[in-house]
């Protein structure tokens, strides 16, 4: 999958979305993703949902949207991770036009989730960021 050339279709405002997970690993070449994870404003969560495109899908007490290997997730602050959409976006790493989450943050944020693949992937992210200094 060409995460780049996939992302690009969907044609979100720069402004109002951050690619997270392994969507940021795939990117760097760190591991491949098998869907895409974004997060979005909540004015672009309830425009995408008003389109009647996406399934709805209800996960740790949210609305997700789902569609084509896209996991759309309505906001970034959950109880245990508290950066804001917006400050992810804001300090997103931009390749090729679009906002991946950084790494510091996204191993912040897989810290939060605490699930065994999130710990085995700050691990690939720490070797990662050993070799690419």
């Amino acid at each position: 999958m060409n995460i780049i050339k996939e992302i690009k279709k969907l044609n979100f405002p720069p402004t109002q979305y951050v690619i997270v997970g392994s969507g940021t690993l795939d990117v760097l070449g760190i591991r491949a993703a098998n869907d895409i994870d974004i997060v979005v404003t909540k004015d672009l969560h309830e425009k995408l949902r008003k389109t009647g495109e996406w399934k709805e899908e209800e996960r740790y007490g949210k609305i997700f949207l789902i569609k084509e290997g896209f996991d759309i997730i309505p906001q970034l602050d959950w109880e245990n991770y508290k950066t804001t959409t917006e400050e992810a976006i804001q300090n997103a790493l931009i390749i090729e036009g679009i906002n991946f989450m950084n790494l510091d943050e996204l191993c912040k944020f897989k810290t939060a989730l605490g699930r065994e693949k999130d710990f085995k992937d700050i691990e690939l992210i720490k070797k990662y960021k050993d070799t690419h200094k």
